[in-house]
C-alpha cells in the first residue's frame, strides 16, 4: 500500500475524517461536539495511517477503517450505534463512492497519479477541492437543515 507522508496524515487524513464524519452525521440529522469529531479525526487518521501500511488485499483497509471510524465516533461523541453507523456510513458513501469516483478520475488526467503520490505537498493541494465541497455540503445542510434521513 502507500506510505503516507506527514504532510498527508495532517492535511489531507485530519480534514477528511473530520470533514467525512460531520457530512455523515448531518445527514442524518445529529448535531456533534465539534472538539470531540476533531480529536476522534486526528486519532482516526493516525489509525489510518497504521491500517493502509499493512500488507493486506485491497479493499480489507477500507472495511477495517470504517470499523475503526464508527468505534472512535462511539468513543469520543458517545452517541448511539442507530447513529452512528448510518451517519458514518453516508458520509464514507459521500466522500469515496461520490466524490473521489467523480473527482480523482478528472485529475488523474491533468495530473498522473505517480506524481500526486510523490509529492506530499501535491497530495495535499489535490485534497482540497475535495474538502471544500464536503465542507459546501455541511454548510448547506446546516443552513436550510436538510437531512437525508432523522435518526437523532
Amino acid at each position: 500500500m502507500d506510505v503516507m507522508p506527514w504532510q498527508a496524515v495532517v492535511f489531507v487524513s485530519i480534514p477528511e475524517a473530520f470533514l467525512m464524519n460531520l457530512m455523515g452525521l448531518t445527514l442524518i440529522g445529529a448535531r456533534p461536539d465539534l472538539k470531540r469529531l476533531g480529536m476522534a479525526a486526528a486519532v482516526q487518521a493516525l489509525a489510518s495511517f497504521a491500517i493502509r501500511a499493512l500488507p493486506m488485499v485491497y479493499g480489507i483497509h477500507i472495511i477495517m477503517q470504517i470499523l475503526v471510524a464508527v468505534i472512535l465516533i462511539k468513543i469520543f461523541l458517545r452517541f448511539q450505534w442507530r447513529v452512528i453507523i448510518p451517519g458514518i456510513l453516508l458520509g464514507m458513501v459521500i466522500f469515496i463512492g461520490v466524490l473521489d469516483s467523480l473527482y480523482i478520475p478528472y485529475v488523474v488526467k491533468i495530473i498522473p497519479l505517480e506524481k500526486i503520490l510523490a509529492s506530499p505537498w501535491i497530495r495535499v493541494a489535490v485534497s482540497l477541492p475535495q474538502q471544500l465541497v464536503m465542507l459546501l455540503i455541511i454548510l448547506v445542510c446546516h443552513r436550510y437543515n436538510f437531512k437525508i434521513i432523522s435518526m437523532s
